[in-house]
């Protein structure tokens, strides 16, 4: 994590999931600070993974050799040059539910100020939220919190370790303000000014009151992250949040408590999906 938590500029965020971050840390490097320079953690060489524009024609050449290197670029006797840290660490996989809860305890010390997230999103996580609501309840009493908290620890989020009011990932590469987006109170205030608007008749666009705030939207547990972090990888054909939905679903079908949900689950296409996501780390 150390390593991971290196390559802080965005300028890693390239969509090449074969020189991802993840990747290239499980190799034994960590980024120098310089433009797409990584040194290793042992052998201390130094390796150049620029790539030339995607429009050169050319890239995707640079990109195998560059692949290669990750391994032939370390010294000779160096342990990283044959012995990765093994695929799965750049997997996303089922969380925890009871340290996923207590990270959500301690995000929910920041209350109402923390962001306001859409209700189609939260919802799409209510059996595991449901699972870490008694031991979030003893934190906060407030359900919105609760809810929020649960989503925000299920989506990678954690609170911030540096700096007041801030929320990071537990990579510690990307951290937001919660004053940069609509808070719970502030979504609360507004969803209470609509509704008195609408009980007296009045316009929606006749007051900034019953609009967002400017400048401030609905905040993205999943969409904030960089795109190379394991929750928008693909795992099993699927992007990894929607892999730790389906592994739920299936759980819950097992048990008996759901009818319809992905009977597929033995379907030889999602063999072939992992067999697939693997190839693409070569």
């Amino acid at each position: 994590i150390k390593r991971v938590a290196s390559f802080k500029d965005f300028i890693w965020h390239r969509n090449i999931p074969a020189l991802s971050p993840l990747e290239i840390a499980r190799h034994g490097w960590y980024s120098t600070g310089d433009d797409f320079m990584v040194c290793c953690v042992s052998c201390q060489e130094n390796l150049s993974l620029a790539l030339p524009e995607a429009e050169s024609g050319v890239r995707s050449g640079f990109v195998e050799k560059a692949v290669a290197r990750l391994s032939s670029a370390h010294a000779e006797f160096c342990p990283w040059s044959a012995s990765q840290s093994p695929l799965d660490w750049t997997r996303i996989d089922e969380p925890d539910i009871d340290k996923t809860a207590m990270t959500a305890c301690k995000i929910s010390t920041l209350g109402v100020k923390l962001p306001a997230i859409k209700e189609e999103i939260v919802s799409e996580w209510n059996d595991l939220i449901e699972k870490m609501i008694p031991e979030v309840s003893k934190d906060t009493d407030e359900p919105q919190v609760q809810r929020i908290s649960g989503v925000l620890a299920l989506c990678g989020w954690r609170l911030g370790t540096s700096l007041e009011d801030t929320l990071e990932d537990a990579y510690s590469v990307r951290r937001i303000g919660v004053w940069n987006f609509l808070s719970i109170q502030e979504e609360e205030d507004l969803q209470e000014a609509r509704k008195v608007a609408k009980e007296l008749g009045t316009s929606m666009d006749d007051s900034s009151e019953l609009q967002l705030p400017e400048g401030r939207e609905y905040f993205d547990p999943l969409q904030e992250h960089m795109g190379w972090h394991p929750l928008l990888q693909k795992r099993d054909g699927v992007p990894g949040w929607q892999y730790i939905l389906q592994q739920q679903a299936e759980k819950k079908d097992d048990s008996g408590e759901g009818s319809k949900v992905l009977k597929e689950k033995k379907d030889p296409l999602q063999f072939i999906s992992r067999v697939r996501d693997i190839l693409d780390q070569w």
